[in-house]
């Protein structure tokens, strides 16, 4: 899509490109650090099983649920250590 807007300026004779598409790009980027589902968190399954000594099972689907909804409400970042450490406060009962 970016290939053809810069195409497309220069075909119309204008430079390659202006500081509205390079604010696009910028934009773009941030986008793409956004998780937009669970398996884009930075932990997966595996690490809830692991940390919780939980086996698997509808409880570690739950968990994760749990720790999307907080990162996409920016509650929590998607990182390894700050999601590990928010997992260790969930009660396993």
């Amino acid at each position: 899509m970016l290939d053809l807007r810069v195409a497309d300026r220069l075909g119309g004779g204008a430079r390659e490109t202006s500081w509205r598409l390079e604010e696009f790009k910028k934009r773009l980027i941030e986008v793409q650090k956004q998780p937009f589902t669970v398996q884009d968190l930075k932990i997966s399954g595996h690490d809830v099983m692991k940390v919780l000594r939980l086996r698997s099972g509808p409880k570690v689907g739950e968990i994760l649920n749990a720790l999307f909804e907080e990162v996409v409400e920016k509650k929590l970042e998607n990182e390894k250590k700050p999601l590990v450490s928010r997992l260790k406060e969930f009660k396993t009962s």
